[in-house]
Parts: structure tokens; C-alpha cells; sequence
């Protein structure tokens, strides 16, 4: 069966996809990180060097509009790309930390813009105005590869802007009228680059959170479409599934419902005495045995181990007593010729239990029908009983 944590699972993660934003519940962050960690951490390792390479190419930029640091440019860009490269490699080689990887490009934009801003302010050229533009590439490259946590990635994003307009404060010598002008062209370009994060870490999330109901509802499917292996019956899950319907139909048409659970009196001892291949070959032969009883809508299926459960729809007690009567000395006439001759005889014991019209609850009917198997088990083996008193 589904365990009771992936049923839960599955309700919450349900409910948080219905909702506008997605969060990820607090037991399933840790899979939550692993399962990026395998999707993105090449693609932020890849976006880092790409990153690199690109302030590495406004150096060479540098040589020629700001021709009097250029080589002052060149050699503090290099050496910053060449220590934050260093930096990124280890990471992803050894620290393998998916929360500080997501967020080691806007930490490096923050020292890369610092450094921009101190050329531009050192250098006399009169293309400096117009250059400091280019700036606005640092706050989207900070959000374009942010994966997984957005908040730091806002409060990353408004150091590196604190970091810019401290810049081009200096550049323009306190020009309102500059800062302005910079600030209507600035200001959506930031807001786009937030919505950038904003959907990329919802994009990952609600793909974990797909994958992970897409896993748990497979994993559904194949205890639903499987059967019991040994005995080809309905197994536990199946079972479930179809006498909760069953019940509803009951309750719909007010039909009566009742429930029976039987078991193999002895079985340790066959299995001890003969050998488990000939304890499958009675669970076998009794799941054939009771097939052959059922009638159209009934339910069987094997609970587990040496227990058989059976559901029976418009059947009263009395009916379904006499049912399980017919289905007691079937077995208890049938036998297995063992493989030294031995003529094998075995039989069940049998609870029965019917459905309230108060309180249809499946797993309150099953719990009295396993009270009046005990009670058939307690009272000599190979016998009927039901939880509501009757003659027997």
C-alpha cells in the first residue's frame, strides 16, 4: 500500500500547486535540493563561466573608451574573473553546496560592479556618462540564473543596485538631473530582472513538485495494477480501492453491505510440516476455491499472509453467513497430494461483519470482522462467526 507519508505528500503537494505560488513544503526540501542539484548545477557552473567570460570581454571594451585606466581596467578585471573562476571551480568541486551556488553569481556582480564604478570614477573620458549605462547588465546577469531561492536573490539584487547608484552618484559629480534620467531607464530593467528570479525559481519549484506527484502517483498505479503475485487475487491497496466504492454505491442506493475475513487455521504448522512451496500451493488453491463462490459484484482479494478478505455487496448477515458457510466446506473438502504421497487437508476460520448504515467506515468493519475471525479461531478453528451475535 501507499504509506500514510506519501498519501500526505500527495495532498499537500496537490494543494500547493492549486495555490499562485509555489513553496515547498519543509519535508521535502532536502529532495527538493537534490533533485536540482542533479537538474541545474552544470547549468549554474556554465552560467558562472559564460558570466566571467563576459566581464572579461567589457575589459577589452575598457582598453579603448576608457583609454587612460585601460590597462589599470584590464588588469583588475582579469584578476577578479581569474579569482572568482577559481572560486566557482571549487565550489562545484568540493563544497557541491546547491543554496551558495544558486547564488554565487549576483554575490560576484556585487565586487564586479564596485570595481566598474571605480574605473569609471578614476577615468577622464567623456564617453564615461554614457558608458555607466552599461551597467544595467549587472542586475539582470544577478538574476538570470537564480534557480531555487528568491528572496536572498532580491536582497542581492538591491546591494548590487545600492553598489550602482553609489557609482553613478561619483560618475555624474551629484547631477539630480543625471540620476534621474538613469533611474527611468534603470528602475524596469530591475524589475524585469526580478520577475526573471521571481519565475525561475516558481518554474523549478512547481517542476520538482510535478515530478514528485508524477513519482508518487506511479508508484500508485503500479501496487493498483498489479495484483497479487502468489494468488492472482486483488491485492490490499485494491482491495481498498474498490469496496470504498462499493461502499458509496451502498449508501446511494441504501443497498445492504457486509464483510468477511477468513484465514488458513494451522498454516505455521503446514509451512513447518511440509515446506513453504506447499503453503503457496494452499494459499493458491483457496484463492481458486473462493473465486469459484463469488458471485458477480463480490470483491476478494489476499489482506496478506495466510488472510483472504471478501466484500459483499446487497448481501444481509444471514446471507452472507450462508456464503460463507458454502465457501468454509468447499475448503475444507479440497485437498494437496504432497510430493511423498500425502493426502493434505486444510481448513479456514471466518469473521463476518456488516456495514452500519450509521458509520459505513471501511477499516471499522474490517477491525470487527477480524474481532469475530478471533473469536471463530478461539472457539475451535474451521468455523463462521460473525461480530453481531447469531445462532451458528
Amino acid at each position: 500500500m501507499i504509506d500514510k507519508y506519501k498519501k500526505e505528500s500527495r495532498y499537500s503537494i496537490q494543494e500547493i500547486l492549486n495555490r499562485p505560488f509555489a513553496r515547498i513544503p519543509s519535508s521535502l526540501e532536502h529532495e527538493f535540493h537534490s533533485y536540482q542539484k542533479d537538474q541545474i548545477f552544470k547549468f549554474l557552473l556554465q552560467v558562472n563561466i559564460l558570466a566571467q567570460c563576459a566581464y572579461v570581454f567589457y575589459s577589452i571594451a575598457d582598453w579603448y573608451i576608457l583609454a587612460d585606466v585601460g590597462l589599470l581596467a584590464v588588469w583588475l578585471k582579469l584578476s577578479y574573473t581569474a579569482l572568482i573562476s577559481l572560486v566557482t571551480v571549487l565550489i562545484y568541486t568540493f563544497s557541491r553546496s546547491l543554496k551558495l551556488f544558486d547564488l554565487m553569481l549576483p554575490l560576484s556582480i556585487i565586487g564586479a560592479a564596485a570595481i566598474w564604478f571605480y574605473l569609471l570614477n578614476l577615468s577622464h573620458s567623456p564617453d564615461t556618462p554614457i558608458y555607466l549605462y552599461a551597467s544595467l547588465i549587472f542586475v539582470v546577469l544577478a538574476n538570470l540564473c537564480v534557480q531555487i531561492r528568491f528572496i536572498p536573490a532580491v536582497v542581492i539584487s538591491l546591494i548590487i543596485s545600492a553598489v550602482i547608484y553609489t557609482g553613478v552618484y561619483c560618475v555624474v559629480n551629484a547631477d539630480w538631473h543625471q540620476i534621474k534620467l538613469f533611474s527611468l531607464i534603470y528602475t524596469p530593467v530591475f524589475m524585469f530582472s526580478l520577475y526573471i528570479s521571481w519565475t525561475s525559481t516558481q518554474k523549478s519549484k512547481m517542476l520538482f513538485l510535478h515530478s514528485k506527484l508524477d513519482e508518487i502517483n506511479c508508484q500508485a498505479l503500479n501496487i493498483i495494477a498489479h495484483p497479487d503475485v502468489l494468488t492472482g487475487l486483488h491485492n490490499r491497496h485494491q482491495f481498498t480501492q474498490l469496496a470504498e466504492q462499493e461502499i458509496q454505491s451502498a449508501q446511494k442506493f441504501a443497498h445492504p453491505i457486509c464483510l468477511l475475513m477468513f484465514d488458513v487455521d494451522e498454516f505455521k504448522k503446514i509451512n513447518d510440516s511440509y515446506g513453504y512451496d506447499i503453503g503457496d500451493q494452499v494459499l493458491q488453491q483457496i484463492a481458486e476455491t473462493s473465486s469459484n463462490i463469488l458471485r458477480a459484484n463480490d470483491v476478494l482479494a489476499r489482506f496478506g499472509g495466510e488472510e483472504f478478505i471478501m466484500l459483499l455487496p446487497r448481501a444481509h448477515l444471514e446471507q452472507t453467513r450462508k456464503i460463507a458457510e458454502r465457501l468454509r466446506k468447499a475448503i475444507a473438502n479440497s485437498h494437496l497430494i504432497t510430493d511423498d504421497g500425502t493426502k493434505l487437508q486444510y481448513t479456514i476460520s471466518i469473521g463476518i461483519a456488516e456495514f452500519s448504515v450509521q458509520n459505513p467506515d471501511l477499516n471499522s468493519v474490517i477491525k470487527r470482522a477480524d474481532e469475530a475471525l478471533y473469536q471463530a479461531k478461539k472457539n475451535g478453528r474451521n468455523q463462521t462467526r460473525g461480530y453481531q451475535p447469531f445462532k451458528p
